[in-house]
């Protein structure tokens, strides 16, 4: 995302820092391997989404355990367990978990941008580029990886190359919200608010119930100066996500203060 307030100039700067970007859920993936395996991980996703998260280590440890002649369903596994890593924030965990899925399956391009959200999550940021990298010359239409792009350039200040990234990505995936968003933010963060609003707009237009679109669309209203326009959105977070809406509430009276 989990995602994209001083003096005018300097404001206007930690503004641009709040704006949140937002990391998607991993994908589901086909399975190759046996019906207990099959059983197994199906439990352990219920468990991860129920943020049972010692149950869902146990179950995909033992998928693990139990495919060592089925390389896919090993690397899902360890997958998984990376992602339940990731939720726990014990990075260097997720880290260990990814590198395992690809030494099970060199060629599984979820993987390979999983991992690079880890060492992204860890800030090594060049060794992220590697591995979201790798994930896009393995599957070139995985959106995630090519968003992760973007959102890593942004991450090391190159806003000019974040900005080609997702252009690129919004003219090969209109309709993946998160690259729009990804867009706005880095149009916003780069000074051109106004330019960046339309983008938020249709972000929201695709996925409604995304609470930090609305708080990124409110920042960018602040940006270009339409005060009210950015306390609509307050209002709309307030139904939607109220603790969003408090944050955002926070930074329009910090900016109604100066």
């Amino acid at each position: 995302m989990k995602t994209w307030d001083r003096a005018i100039k300097k404001w206007l700067i930690g503004l641009c820092a709040c704006l949140v970007m937002t990391m998607p859920c991993a994908a589901q993936q086909p399975v190759k391997g046996g019906k207990e395996a099959q059983v197994l991980l199906d439990q352990g996703q219920t468990a991860f989404e129920q943020r049972r998260y010692d149950d869902a280590l146990r179950a995909f440890t033992r998928v693990y355990v139990l495919s060592t002649s089925l390389p896919r369903t090993a690397s899902v596994a360890q997958l998984k367990i990376g992602n339940v890593y990731m939720a726990l924030r014990k990075f260097e965990a997720a880290a260990t978990a990814f590198q395992r899925s690809i030494a099970s399956d060199p060629s599984f391009a979820l993987a390979h941008n999983n991992l690079g959200e880890a060492f992204g999550e860890l800030r090594q940021y060049n060794r992220a580029l590697e591995f979201f990298n790798k994930a896009v010359a393995l599957d070139a239409k995985l959106p995630r990886a090519r968003y992760n792009i973007g959102i890593t350039y942004g991450r090391l200040n190159n806003l000019k190359y974040a900005e080609f990234v997702f252009r690129l990505l919004v003219r090969d995936s209109p309709d993946y919200d998160l690259g729009l968003d990804g867009l706005a933010v880095t149009l916003a963060k780069s000074g051109r608010a106004a330019e960046a609003i339309p983008f938020h707009q249709k972000a929201i237009g695709l996925n409604p119930q995304e609470p930090s679109y609305y708080y990124n669309l409110g920042l960018s209203y602040l940006m270009a100066g339409y005060t009210e326009k950015a306390l609509e959105q307050q209002k709309k977070l307030q139904v939607l996500a109220p603790e969003v809406a408090n944050r955002l509430a926070s930074v329009i009276v910090k900016k109604q203060m100066r």
